[in-house]
């Protein structure tokens, strides 16, 4: 086995940052670049969704550089809690590039408060939007295209201003285009606004999780583990990207304490990951849940427990609530949405998230009483 050193963990527990160790999702991050990069793209908006810890912000990055690489082509990234429109003028101007482009346009930006007010301009911006489409009007003839994107967007009236913008731009014939992540539930809430055409038109692509085969080979390859061992993490994860991060994380630490993978105490680092996907995830995701979403949860809980079996009939979590089929079928497509749940074997459902089971038991909170 290879020798190593906690100094070199490849894996990492921090948010918003492509690791190293990075298990590409291929299909999903091929069909959105080839949609942006095509000549005329299908989609000029597209989400990507998934629960908390599926990866959604790493995919976001790597599409953004991969988008940076090409050819006339200029990626912005904004800040969700901001201005929106005044975000994307005031970043499309700091590329250095770029700005000498308007500089020699004869561009007026200064009621933005950016650049300097020009005697002899050839056009002033009244507002952020008008900014940004004399921007688009001057990139567009180099033949630039532009990628905004925004992580973890949620509904507001930036984000209602900013689509009917995209929309007059798009209507224009400006090459700019739109990438975003956010849970379903917030998505649900944009597209819902049918007023807001461009957003309402824009492909969601939901994160599933992580190839098990792929997972298993960078922990044998990366852990220096025999296939068996190797194997046996990979499944722990049940693919679960934060749950890739943080076994390999914990057991290359684990490593570099013990001569063989049979000498590690394997309920401690249950323990600490156990830890970590509370704080880094579920904790988050637990509160986001309705009060019979906890009661469906906590009903499939102790029935795999007390069976033994990870597929739990639907009709026997009814029967142990009380509740109606259309009411269950609300709160059943809810969990699938939100990635929690597995419902794709029919009558049945199971958890999604690696070792959520236990981490509901140890809810001190929730009151089994509740359960009638």
């Amino acid at each position: 086995m290879q020798t190593l050193t906690e100094a070199k963990n490849p894996y990492t527990l921090q948010f918003s940052y492509i690791p190293p160790q990075f298990i590409e999702r291929t299909f999903v991050t091929m069909e959105i670049m080839d949609n942006f990069t095509r000549e005329v793209p299908t989609y000029r908006g597209m989400f990507i969704t998934g629960v908390r810890g599926s990866g959604k912000t790493v995919m976001l990055g790597d599409i953004r550089n991969k988008i940076a690489e090409q050819d006339r082509w200029l990626t912005v990234d904004i800040n969700p809690e901001s201005n929106l429109l005044d975000s994307l003028a005031r970043k499309l101007y700091l590329i250095p590039m770029v700005k000498a482009m308007f500089i020699k346009a004869k561009l007026d930006f200064s009621v933005l408060g950016i650049g300097v007010h020009l005697e002899n301009a050839e056009l002033m911006a009244s507002d952020e939007e008008d900014a940004i489409e004399m921007m688009l009007r001057v990139l567009k003839k180099s033949g630039y295209k532009i990628l905004v994107t925004i992580d973890e967007v949620t509904y507001s009236k930036g984000v209602a201003k900013l689509s009917h913008a995209l929309s007059s731009y798009a209507g224009a014939g400006y090459d700019i285009y739109l990438l975003m992540t956010g849970l379903i539930e917030n998505i649900n809430n944009i597209k819902n606004k049918k007023s807001l055409t461009f957003l309402y038109r824009a492909k969601i692509n939901k994160l599933d999780t992580l190839n098990i085969t792929a997972i298993w080979s960078d922990y044998q390859k990366t852990l220096g583990l025999d296939r068996e061992d190797a194997e046996k993490l990979a499944y722990m994860t049940r693919g679960y990207p934060l749950a890739f991060q943080a076994v390999g994380y914990l057991y290359w630490n684990e490593l570099c304490k013990h001569e063989k993978f049979d000498d590690i105490n394997q309920d401690e680092v249950d323990e600490k990951l156990d830890v970590i996907l509370a704080e880094l995830a579920y904790d988050k995701i637990w509160d986001e849940l309705s009060q019979n979403d906890v009661k469906i949860l906590y009903v499939m809980c102790r029935i795999s427990s007390s069976s033994k079996t990870e597929l739990i009939k639907v009709e026997d979590i009814r029967n142990a609530i009380n509740m109606t089929s259309d009411s269950f079928t609300t709160y059943r497509k809810r969990l699938i949405e939100a990635g929690i749940v597995d419902g794709r074997q029919y009558g049945h459902l199971k958890f999604m998230l690696p070792r959520f089971e236990n981490y509901i038991e140890l809810k001190s909170s929730f009151n089994p009483a509740d359960i009638r």
